[in-house]
């Protein structure tokens, strides 16, 4: 049977997405989602959701170092409750460890070897960051 997950990297100023399934096993980014106030765009949110019916959601799990790593982590968990609570999706944790400068690596050996002809963005990085940890989730299971 098909499956269909869908990862995000949230952020503060813009949220990381990605897409896998199953059958080929792989993962790709998607467009990053903007953020305002911490918080996504709840619309394009489930516009997203909508278009790729995911079985289930994939939510990076960051490491908590530090007092602003907390309050990002206490976002992050409103998130996980939202998506589980008011839009019925199932929702499972990913480490994000290191996937940040993993990306960062990645695109920028894209950019070398003449994949990105443009500067690499910020929401790049954070979707491939999601790409990173769903890819890896899925190799898990």
């Amino acid at each position: 049977m098909s499956s269909t997950f869908i990862a995000f990297d949230f952020g503060m100023t813009k949220m990381g997405v990605a897409i896998g399934q199953n059958i080929t096993n792989t993962a790709s980014p998607l467009d990053p989602i903007i953020m305002r106030n911490g918080n996504p765009d709840w619309g394009h949110l489930e516009q997203i959701l909508k278009e790729y019916n995911p079985t289930t959601i994939v939510l990076g799990k960051p490491e908590v170092t530090s007092k602003s790593s907390e309050a990002l982590m206490k976002k992050i968990k409103m998130f996980k409750t939202s998506l589980e609570r008011d839009l019925n999706q199932e929702v499972e944790w990913a480490s994000e460890h290191l996937t940040s400068e993993d990306a960062k690596e990645k695109l920028k050996l894209q950019r070398q070897e003449g994949i990105l002809s443009r500067k690499i963005m910020k929401g790049q990085i954070d979707s491939m960051a999601a790409t990173i940890f769903l890819q890896d989730w899925m190799n898990q299971r």
